[in-house]
């Protein structure tokens, strides 16, 4: 897998910022020099000097944040002289909440909440990578009564993981594209896991918004299903990393070696025979984590971050933040668009890519 470089090119604000490494008390735990220069080594070893940094995931620690656990497992935030405390959120407001409070340093959300958040409340949010290159969110049906478009979901109930969250506003983007009433469709809640293939034998859904894992977990082990990836039809960005323009303007270059650790961290989980190495490293944070559902669930997550090998680990896809945008203001989901420089950067990645 090669990393390769962007050919994205920006005027870099940190080129001309400095800063100094502070203690705080609050748990952000830094403001940090500026990386005009190489950053500063530590007398003697060659390394450079240890910088500290807080990360919130999503939602509480699995398999689906496992490429950051790899990195401080593995010791490549060492190698790129990060010390990064490691949080689990408890859903993607409270991501971004973090970020924008200065609680946490670096988070993770949907892209599709990170637009809101700009485009509505005009929040100082901006990503700097995008994780999954695909779409986690599969329309769901059975085979033998298969749902192959939004277009035939007219008058039909499709469950979603929860009322108002990503699922829900997925659901609504693919309807609006394919010009169906949203109104006609009823959208009962069926969480995640396999409930919902329960339901739909029963006759109470007709389809359902799963992620990838539960869906290939139900194929494989409850019955045939039938299924579309929801970039398809509303191809919107998808997790993605995100900081505040507070740390982007104070000359920090902690999250360039953060992507730079996670870079190495998805170039060894990618390799079949690191696979168990990668299990046990969710382990220390999760230890009731199956051993054997997580590593079946390998391949899928891994090629998500390359959407099969088509694009680049991390790469932030401006036409898909484009375009995504003008589908959820048709969908009512934001009530204007933002200029790209609003929503994401792409400076840290670049950099990120010459360290490794």
């Amino acid at each position: 897998m090669k990393f390769g470089t962007s050919n994205q090119t920006s005027l870099s604000r940190r080129a001309f910022l400095g800063g100094t490494l502070i203690a705080t008390g609050t748990g952000a735990a830094f403001i940090l020099a500026g990386c005009a220069a190489p950053a500063p080594e530590n007398p003697g070893t060659g390394k450079p000097k240890t910088l500290s940094g807080t990360y919130m995931t999503a939602f509480g620690i699995s398999l689906s944040f496992v490429e950051v656990l790899v990195a401080k497992e593995r010791g490549f935030f060492d190698e790129q002289g990060l010390n990064l405390d490691i949080k689990g959120g408890t859903g993607t407001a409270s991501a971004i909440q973090g970020v924008l409070s200065n609680a946490v340093d670096l988070s993770r959300t949907a892209g599709v909440n990170a637009i809101i958040a700009c485009a509505n409340e005009g929040a100082p949010l901006l990503s700097i990578a995008t994780v999954r290159q695909r779409s986690q969110f599969d329309l769901v049906s059975l085979a033998d009564k298969p749902v192959k478009s939004p277009a035939e979901l007219a008058g039909k109930t499709v469950g979603v993981v929860s009322a108002g969250g990503s699922t829900e506003n997925l659901l609504d983007m693919m309807l609006v594209g394919a010009g169906v009433d949203r109104a006609s469709v009823s959208r009962p809640i069926t969480g995640v896991g396999t409930a919902a293939y329960e339901l739909a034998r029963k006759g109470e859904v007709d389809a359902w918004i799963s992620v990838d894992t539960d869906r290939q977990l139900i194929n494989d082990e409850l019955g045939a299903v039938y299924y579309f990836n929801s970039d398809d039809y509303a191809k919107v960005p998808s997790d993605t990393y995100n900081l505040s323009s507070k740390l982007l303007d104070s000359g920090s270059d902690m999250p360039t070696r953060f992507l730079a650790g996670v870079l190495q961290a998805m170039e060894f989980a990618s390799d079949p025979g690191n696979y168990e190495q990668v299990v046990k490293d969710l382990q220390v944070y999760t230890p009731d984590a199956d051993t054997e559902q997580s590593l079946a669930a390998m391949p899928l997550l891994v090629e998500g971050w390359t959407a099969g090998g088509k694009n680049e680990f991390l790469a932030l896809d401006d036409d898909a933040w484009l375009s995504g945008q003008d589908l959820m203001q048709k969908t009512g989901l934001i009530n204007q668009t933002v200029g790209i420089d609003k929503l994401i950067t792409h400076e840290y990645l670049d950099d990120a890519r010459k360290l490794v």
